[in-house]
């Protein structure tokens, strides 16, 4: 008998963890990645960059006055905000080279670029991907007028120290500027 009740009492207990499991785990999940990031980080422009599987990417704008990457991951539940990176930045001071770029996790490296559509970034030997932000922002003609001929340059891989950054001009394959990352 009294072994029968300490048997009860342990599934009791493991059920209810289970419950408040369940319940914590849908509370912070959401329908569309996008809710779940407008949940974490309020005021948000997102842009959206790829979505695969369980999986999905965004860069943002915040205030006009910052920039910043988000990984969104799909569980059981619905979709939930990995880590969320806010970074300061001025639009004016994207220029003609390589100003800032800035680190998310272990494995994405970014910047804001002009004319991307005229340059290539390389980081290491690998060309990284050039996003036309104008072009995936939802309508907004103020942010389209703020954000036009800029574009976000980005590459997810596994980043190490001391990795080489090179802006150049697609036309004559010159070297405009470069940097390296140091971790």
């Amino acid at each position: 008998m009294l072994k029968s009740r300490g048997v009860l009492s342990i599934l009791i207990t493991v059920l209810l963890i289970t419950v408040v499991g369940v319940m914590v785990g849908k509370s912070n999940s959401y329908e569309e990645p996008e809710e779940a990031l407008h949940a974490v980080e309020e005021g948000l422009t997102l842009i959206p960059v790829k979505q695969i599987n369980e999986a999905a990417l965004f860069f943002f704008i915040k205030d006009d006055q910052h920039i910043g990457a988000a990984k969104v991951k799909k569980s059981i539940f619905g979709w939930k905000a990995g880590l969320v990176s806010v970074n300061p930045w001025e639009r004016e001071r994207t220029g003609e080279k390589l100003n800032r770029m800035f680190v998310h996790g272990d494995d994405l490296l970014y910047g804001v670029v002009r004319r991307g559509d005229e340059r290539t970034v390389k980081v290491g030997n690998e060309r990284a991907a050039m996003l036309d932000v104008t072009a995936v922002l939802p309508e907004n003609k103020s942010i389209e007028h703020q954000w036009k001929g800029l574009y976000i340059w980005y590459i997810e891989k596994n980043l190490q120290s001391h990795l080489e950054i090179e802006l150049i001009h697609n036309g004559d394959r010159e070297v405009i500027d470069s940097m390296v990352l140091k971790r």
